[in-house]
């Protein structure tokens, strides 16, 4: 069976330099959340990663999520990454962004077989 990870929510325990982040995130290097634009996220919230979200894991024995709050017309800011391992059980784990240069942002998703 085919192992996969599905970011399921985000919460924003702190943001980076004001009241409002400008979040987007990616999978592997490669953009996914929100589909285009940005989402703006403030203190204490939470949200839904949509659209559906599952994600094989490749060859490697795991995978990385990184968050990024847009600075336009700057650039943006790393708010940190979350690796996944293929071994983790089965079910819905929580993890905190780690190694981001601000802000407090933390993952919830889920690991399993490919039914997930």
């Amino acid at each position: 069976m085919t192992r996969v990870a599905k970011a399921i929510k985000i919460r924003c325990n702190e943001t980076d330099d004001d009241d409002v982040d400008e979040l987007f995130m990616f999978w592997n290097g490669i953009r996914f959340w929100p589909p285009s634009g940005i989402f703006s996220m403030s203190k204490d919230t939470e949200a839904f990663v949509e659209p559906d979200t599952i994600r094989q894991f490749g060859a490697n024995e795991s995978m990385r999520f990184s968050l990024r709050d847009d600075e336009s017309p700057l650039g943006s800011d790393s708010l940190g990454f979350v690796d996944i391992n293929r071994n983790e059980s089965n079910g819905e784990h929580v993890r905190n962004f780690e190694g981001g240069e601000g802000g407090s942002y933390t993952l919830t998703y889920r690991v399993g077989d490919s039914d997930i």
